[in-house]
């Protein structure tokens, strides 16, 4: 029970498919109490058309119904748009009026609108529209979701904050991981500069992980050759590919109070990475 007495907000939880959810088991399994955030109606969202609102008001009720399957019915659950500085600021105000600090922070969120039915279009296709969505939503909301957190008083001193990345950070892969590759190097950068700016004084840690390949999941599942990234880590890996069991062991690692390690961009992927 290392995560005893802490509380942990797990972002990016989309139904019993998404990465976050074991991640967010094996934290409860640790003693941690959860607080999640998902896609829903939220705050600062003006203009949407009716199927707009329809798809989020579905967004939320799969969110909401798979942490109170998966996870618990006394889980708090909020609405969470990653795009909207508004929504952000409403759920790190909403946690502190009900009077739930967090320890820690899971940051699962990626979103990438390059990447449609099985297909990726190349960089040079990209418009800037499609490469501010895909940086704002995948690395800008972890700097942001960290500020409101902070400005609301609900980040704790010693906490940890993790974040989910990708060896497409740093490499072009064999498979499509273009638009989102270059926010995910962002990411890990923010990464860095967070960790430096909230260690001093307050002892926060921020780290990344960057995770095995995986197809299971719904974001997974829409990059192209991903299936073949995954048998292809699976032979060359040392370790083979890496579960989602173990990535969730590395994560709920780091949110234990006490390390010394901030800054870091972790490999959980069976050794894939050292291969070549």
């Amino acid at each position: 029970m290392n995560l005893a007495g802490r509380r942990v907000l797990v972002t990016g939880i989309a139904d019993a498919s998404s990465l976050a959810l074991p991640i967010a088991r094996e934290v409860a399994q640790q003693g941690a109490a959860l607080v999640c955030a998902g896609l829903g109606p939220a705050p600062g969202q003006t203009g949407l058309s009716e199927a707009a609102r329809s798809y989020l008001a579905r967004a939320h009720e799969t969110f909401a119904r798979t942490v109170a399957e998966e996870l618990g019915d006394s889980v708090p659950t909020f609405a969470l748009d990653a795009s909207i500085d508004e929504s952000i600021a409403a759920l790190a105000e909403g946690l502190a009026k009900q009077g739930l600090p967090i320890d820690g922070v899971v940051h699962a969120i990626a979103l990438d609108k390059t990447i449609r039915g099985g297909a990726a279009r190349p960089l040079l296709e990209v418009t800037r529209q499609e490469f501010l969505d895909c940086m704002s939503v995948s690395a800008w909301s972890l700097v942001a979701l960290t500020a409101a957190l902070v400005r609301a008083g609900v980040l704790a001193d010693g906490g940890s904050i993790v974040a989910l990345s990708y060896l497409g950070a740093e490499r072009v892969m064999a498979h499509p991981y273009r638009n989102i590759g270059v926010a995910k190097a962002a990411l890990e950068r923010a990464v860095r500069e967070l960790a430096a700016e909230l260690g001093p004084g307050r002892g926060v840690r921020v780290n990344a992980i960057r995770f095995s390949p995986y197809a299971a999941s719904r974001a997974g599942g829409a990059v192209p050759g991903l299936e073949e990234a995954v048998a292809r880590a699976a032979a060359r890996a040392p370790l083979g590919n890496a579960p989602p069991q173990a990535l969730a062991h590395e994560v709920a690692h780091l949110l234990r109070p006490g390390l010394a390690v901030t800054g870091e961009v972790r490999y959980v992927d069976g050794g894939y990475h050292g291969m070549g």
